[in-house]
């Protein structure tokens, strides 16, 4: 095992030959899905795919440090025209429920 600094944190790089993973498992992060691994039925690590984990690298790292979390690490440019078009319609939408709460 080796200490390696990437990035942000230091991590701990364990070598392949020392950690044994079911074929499935193995075929699935390499088609990027995570794998959950569980222990007594309650998860205990995920792999990830190294590109999934530099995509969520430094949101980790600002929680890590106790740091809040940006927005807009969260979301992508999609998910804020999602939230735009929602927004539309529901343009009034307030007014009508105080409405009807009221009477």
């Amino acid at each position: 095992m080796s200490r390696r600094v990437s990035g942000m944190s230091a991590s701990v790089v364990v070598p392949g030959r020392e950690v044994r993973l079911p074929q499935d498992a193995r075929d699935a992060v390499r088609e990027h899905r995570p794998v959950e691994v569980q222990s007594h039925g309650k998860p205990v690590f995920y792999i990830v795919d190294p590109d999934a984990f530099a995509t969520v690298a430094p949101i980790l790292e600002r929680r890590r440090r106790g740091e809040p979390v940006p927005v807009t690490d969260l979301l992508t440019d999609d998910d804020f025209a999602v939230l735009a078009e929602e927004r539309e319609r529901d343009t009034g939408l307030d007014a009508g429920i105080l409405a009807d709460w009221e009477s």
